[in-house]
This record gives C-alpha cells, sequence and structure tokens, in this order.
C-alpha cells in the first residue's frame, strides 16, 4: 500500500539542471503549460493528440530528462491511461470492425474503429495533462516560480502557501517510507494489496503521516509567528526576475504552433 502510494506522486519535485528548458523564465513556462492544456483539451482527434504527445517528449528530451526518465516516473499513469483506453474500446462499438476474437463460452471481443480512436484520445489527453504538469514540477524552481509571481501582484501569503505545499511533497513522500519501514520492523505486514492490507495500512500508516503532518504545520506556523510573517501588506525582494523579450516571443510562437497546427491537424484528418 505505501509503495502504491509513493507510486502516484514518483518523484513529484523540482529536479536541478542547466537546460533551456530549467532556464526558461517561471511565468512564460506556466502560461505555456496552460496553452498546452487548453490545446490538449480542444483538439480531440487522434492526430492532433499524437502529435501533442511527441511535442511533449521533445520538451523532456531537451530539459535532459528525457524519454527514459518519462517512462520510468510515469509507469503508474501510463498503464491507468492504458486501462482508460481499454475501457473505451471494450464499451464503444461503433465504426468500422477491426478485430474479433472469441474468448470463451460463446462470449467474442470485438475491437471497432470509433472504439479505438476514442480510447486512444482518452489516453493521450489524460497522459498530455498530467507529463506536462510533472515536467513543469521537475523543471521550475518552486521559489522561483512563487517569487515570480508575487512580483506581478500575487500577495506573498498566497505565495508562501504554494512554496509550501510544493516543499512538503517530498518530505511527506520520505515520512512515509520512514513510517513504513519503522512499521514493518515491528512484524507488521503491509506488503500486497488486499481489503484487509489497505485497511491495516491507514491505520499502521496514514493515521501516523496524518499526525506528523500536523506537527510539522503546527511548527511551522510558530515560526512564521516568531518571525512576524503577515504583520507587513508588502515584502521586498532579493533578487528581481524580469521576464526577457526573447522569453516572451518563444512563448507567442509556440502558442500560435500550438493552435495552427492543431487546427491543421483537425481539418485535415
Amino acid at each position: 500500500m505505501a509503495k502504491n502510494l509513493k507510486n502516484l506522486f514518483p518523484g513529484l519535485a523540482y529536479v536541478p539542471g542547466d537546460t533551456f528548458v530549467h532556464r526558461l523564465h517561471p511565468l512564460p513556462k506556466l502560461l505555456l503549460l496552460i496553452v498546452y492544456s487548453v490545446s490538449v483539451i480542444i483538439f480531440s482527434q487522434v492526430v492532433p493528440a499524437v502529435a501533442l504527445f511527441f511535442i511533449l517528449l521533445v520538451f523532456y528530451g531537451r530539459s535532459g530528462l528525457g524519454p527514459v526518465f518519462f517512462l520510468r516516473k510515469l509507469r503508474v499513469i501510463l498503464m491507468f491511461g492504458l486501462l482508460m483506453m481499454l475501457v473505451q474500446v471494450i464499451s464503444v462499438r461503433q465504426g468500422t470492425l477491426l478485430w474479433e476474437y472469441a474468448v470463451f463460452g460463446g462470449v467474442t471481443l470485438r475491437v471497432w474503429s470509433a472504439g479505438a480512436a476514442a480510447g486512444l484520445v482518452m489516453m493521450l489527453r489524460f497522459i498530455n495533462i498530467i507529463a506536462s504538469s510533472y515536467l513543469f514540477v521537475s523543471t521550475t524552481d518552486p521559489n522561483k516560480l512563487a517569487y515570480a509571481l508575487m512580483q506581478v501582484g500575487l500577495p506573498y501569503r498566497y505565495g508562501f502557501m504554494l512554496i509550501t505545499s510544493l516543499r512538503f511533497i517530498p518530505v511527506f513522500t520520505q515520512e512515509l517510507t520512514i513510517i513504513r519501514n519503522a512499521q514493518m520492523a515491528k512484524g507488521i505486514d503491509l506488503e500486497g494489496v488486499t481489503p484487509g492490507k489497505a485497511l491495516r495500512a491507514v491505520k499502521y500508516l496514514l493515521t501516523p503521516l496524518v499526525i506528523c503532518a500536523l506537527n510539522k504545520v503546527d511548527y511551522l506556523a510558530v515560526s512564521m509567528e516568531s518571525r512576524a510573517f503577515g504583520l507587513f501588506p508588502g515584502r521586498s525582494y532579493l533578487f528581481e526576475q524580469s521576464v526577457d523579450k526573447k522569453e516572451w516571443l518563444f512563448l507567442a510562437a509556440c502558442t500560435v504552433l500550438l493552435l495552427a497546427g492543431g487546427l491543421f491537424l483537425t481539418r485535415c484528418y
């Protein structure tokens, strides 16, 4: 159970690097993520969805992470996407019959063209949105992102909340591993996935994790109060993060290419 919870957030943290994607300013990168996600939702045909997936792989390569990192870190997401595709293939029976196979007892498995297309689009939509968000988190320093948002008008209290939430994800993942190892050292069996072990995991894993999280929040609140956090309406910054004109041009070019390319592929196919 603990391994499954850990796999749902596989290394969801910033990966330091000096690549082109890492050096992009957080604000244009965030806007590009929004444009990409909107394009994934708007263009619901197979060819645009496949094209967006390959564009995502290109950005993974440019970020220094690579397809191997993509497959290793997001294998649970990929398996869940394949399951979504399988459900669509089995349930949708429209279009042209592509494949037919007699299973047993007179039950026949049929794959139709509309079901295969709908399943592939749904799987790619899910993977593209999750994987692009993961790429953004992996290549964007949370401190720079929060400071950039605060410098354009976001109240620094909300910026601190953003930094804290991003920082606590790997901390809680590590705490979950420590709790799991401690409970197994006491002889508690937490391997496998069964209803009984799931309830046992809630008792012996999630309950101590929640208590640990509340303690950390309490310590953090005391530390913030001792430093008079929130006393002043504004704050100063050690570094000013300005967006270069080239980065805005890059954002505009990517937006035009995504929307124009998606419309072109939609009309052609």
